[in-house]
């Protein structure tokens, strides 16, 4: 029986994670033979600082074997029923969240579905995910987590370029009723296109301005008073429907 939608996503979430753990154990290995072959002419057991280096690599040793358990028992399991969302608006049970999501995906309904980053082809996507519903805008991460964020209950999204982070730095922001959200990318035409296609179901309220310009003003208004915001929110709304 082929999984549903959210049940297919945690198991390509937990493949990638244990890809990534791999081979930073592979990393972690080949480190630890080349600085043994390095200096295996001058270590001496009998020396105890000798005995102090075998002890901290014994250490080193035991956090990495650790680190692997753990990773393999995290992602053990596919998470089921919605155990792995976050309802940050609590709208209902995560079972029956899930129930809808995957309802809709099963009738062909995502009608976006991007990762903040942009890969080549044939090589495996991961990390941060943008995923558009008719009922949700879903927000994945690495650590097979979904927040859940009801389509009403967005304002405004944008793909805010530069500044603090630098010329190749860009935020994909989502302005909702109870906080904002961001994804963090480095390809701001990819992150632009995906804020492109969100507008074809979540229309731009602020598309009269420069979002380069007004995203940081409007970051600074929603946290320093959430009223002023949805004021200007309210305006700019009334505008685009009397058109």
């Amino acid at each position: 029986m082929a999984q549903e939608y959210l049940a297919q996503e945690s198991s390509k979430v937990n493949r990638t994670y244990r890809k990534t753990l791999f081979r930073l154990t592979a990393v972690f290995f080949i480190l630890l033979a080349f600085i043994y072959f390095l200096g295996r002419n001058s270590f001496d057991l009998n020396d105890p600082s000798g005995r102090e280096i075998l002890l901290i690599l014994k250490i080193l040793i035991g956090i990495m074997l650790l680190a692997i358990v753990v990773g393999l028992f995290r992602t053990r399991r596919t998470a089921m029923n919605g155990e792995n969302l976050f309802l940050p608006f609590g709208e209902d049970t995560k079972e029956a969240v899930a129930k809808k999501i995957n309802q809709e995906a099963a009738e062909g309904k995502l009608l976006v579905e991007e990762y903040i980053d942009e890969f080549a082809e044939g090589k495996a996507p991961h990390g941060e995910k943008v995923t558009l519903t008719p009922s949700y805008l879903l927000l994945g991460s690495d650590r097979n987590k979904i927040t859940v964020i009801p389509r009403n209950k967005i304002y405004w999204i944008c793909a805010q370029v530069g500044q603090k982070g630098g010329p190749f730095y860009v935020r994909l922001l989502i302005f909702t009723e109870n906080k904002m959200y961001a994804l963090t990318g480095v390809d701001i035409e990819h992150v632009e296109k995906i804020a492109e296609k969100l507008y074809q179901y979540i229309p731009n309220v602020f598309c009269d301005y420069d979002p380069f310009l007004l995203s940081y003003e409007l970051e600074k208004i929603f946290a320093k008073d959430r009223a002023e915001f949805v004021k200007l929110y309210e305006i700019e709304k009334a505008k685009h429907v009397t058109m």
